[in-house]
């Protein structure tokens, strides 16, 4: 094989290697403001609804540690999405509020076109709406 074209497969797969992994992608709630990351809900309620939301999200729970209230998890592949990992850190915030650190990025892919942004916020509320309505719950 000749020198240029031994070049020019080098630069072809360094191309691709660029534009396969300048697609992966990430969304946290770091990006927010602390208070749209609030929960009015005592962290232990939140861990609770946390656990029992995330399996009817598609997501496989690697890690749960309760001692850091931190969760690892995995979104299986789907038509939309390459699968996402995901890594969830609930700090409480009072006895009566809860900080949710919520982040998840692309396994591998192309981009994740607003995917991950959206699925974090849509999440995010689930366990919000269902811990605070725990809470009212309690109190009725």
């Amino acid at each position: 094989m000749s020198n240029i074209k031994i070049i020019n497969m080098v630069i072809v797969l360094f191309v691709l290697l660029c534009l396969g992994t300048s697609g992966c992608s990430t969304y946290s709630t770091v990006r927010r403001p602390a208070s749209e990351n609030t929960i009015n809900a005592p962290v232990d309620i939140v861990w609770v609804k946390t656990l029992e939301i995330l399996p009817d999200e598609r997501m496989t729970l690697k890690t749960v540690n309760k001692a850091d209230y931190f969760i690892e998890a995995k979104k299986s592949i789907t038509f939309w999405s390459f699968g996402d990992e995901v890594g969830i850190r609930l700090v409480p915030r009072g006895e009566k509020q809860t900080e949710m650190q919520f982040s998840a990025g692309t396994v591998w892919g192309w981009g994740d076109f607003g995917h991950e942004g959206r699925m974090v916020t849509d999440v995010f509320n689930r366990i919000k709406n269902a811990a605070e309505g725990a809470v009212a719950n309690q109190t009725n």
